[in-house]
This record gives structure tokens, sequence and C-alpha cells, in this order.
């Protein structure tokens, strides 16, 4: 079983989904493990509660989240999400003074970002300890319900290139959702959307 944070970030993730947005999600937890800030992604959406951002590029679910901290320092505090932090969500995470992080699903592209620690002094005191993936079927889901939407939207991209390299796995499930444009219904239970998409996945 996962931690519930990250059930909590899985459940954010489909209602990016069901929003028309790119599925992530992410929770903030302070060192007594109480959520104090949730986040998904908003890419796709032209409405966002005030001050969060929608309609762009950089609304990324941990940006959300991370975005709703006081200034501060938040050492002790835990930043859950459901796909491993890209180079804008790491760069975030370390700026915001965040000490750990647990990711749900990995993300091949995401293969070298450490290097970040490496590039001066503040990055290298500030980057936060990473965590994950959780293998699991949520894991296996975290990472393919993104996957097809990028492969949907450029199937012949260098992005879908790369994870039929790298994650044939869980490339094979994304590419049959589109090709048999299979994609779970937005009304289904968070638990249904897992079942059905962990359906495609090769045995």
């Amino acid at each position: 079983m996962i931690p519930p944070p990250l059930r909590r970030c899985l459940e954010l993730a489909w209602e990016a989904f069901c929003a028309g947005s790119f599925p992530v999600g992410a929770v903030i937890c302070d060192p007594s493990g109480t959520v104090i800030a949730e986040g998904r992604n908003r890419i796709g959406e032209h409405e966002a509660p005030p001050g969060r951002l929608c309609n762009t590029g950089i609304a990324h679910a941990e940006m959300d989240a991370l975005a709703q901290l006081p200034m501060g320092d938040y050492a002790s505090h835990v930043l859950y999400t459901s796909l491993e932090p890209c180079l804008l969500c790491r760069s975030a995470i370390t700026m915001a003074h965040v000490g750990t992080v647990h990711h749900l699903a990995a993300d091949s592209l995401c293969e070298g970002l450490d290097g970040i620690r490496e590039i001066n002094g503040h990055a290298s005191r500030r980057y936060p300890t990473i965590h994950g993936p959780y293998p699991s079927v949520e894991s296996d889901v975290a990472a393919v319900l993104p996957m097809a939407v990028l492969h949907a939207f450029n199937p012949t991209g260098d992005t879908a290139a790369h994870y039929r390299r790298w994650a044939p796995h869980h490339a094979a499930a994304a590419d049959r959702i589109v090709a048999e444009n299979a994609w779970p219904e937005r009304d289904w239970s968070v638990d249904r959307m897992i079942a059905h998409v962990a359906s495609f996945l090769p045995t």
C-alpha cells in the first residue's frame, strides 16, 4: 500500500486529467505529517483559485503547491508528487527550501537532473532529498496516464520516442490507450480509473 499522501497525489492527478490538464498532483506535509498545501496541474485550464497558475506551461502541480507556502524555511517539510519532478519543479522545490520529496512514479525524462545540486553552493545546500518511485499499480498508472497524454499530443515526437526507448513497459500501455481511444471516463472514481489504465500494461 502506498503512503496516504501519495494516494492523494494520484487523486489530484485524476482531478487534473478530468479538468483537461496534465495528470499530475502534489501535496506538501508539515513535520507532523499534516497536509498544508495541495496542488495539481492546470496547464489546460483557463480558471484557477485566486493567486494560482493556469493556462500556462508552468502551471505544474508542484508549482501550484509550492506557491501556497509563505516565505520561510521548510527543511523539515515533505513534498509528495505523483510523478518525478521535472527541471522546473526541482528548481522551485530547491528555492522554496523544502527538504524532502517523495515521488510515486519515475519519469525517465528526469534522468540526470540531480546534477542541479552541483551548480552552485546554494543549490547544494538546499537541494532536497528525493525518494521514489514506489513500485505498485498506482505507480504504474501515475506514469502511464501522463505518458498517454503526451503520446496523443505528439505521437512521433522526441518525447514519445524517448519513452518508447527508456520506459517501454509504460510506453506500450500508453500507446495502446491512444491507439484504441480507450481513455478513462471522467466521471469514474479514481479506483476505477486505476484498474482501467492498469489493464493496458503488458503482462
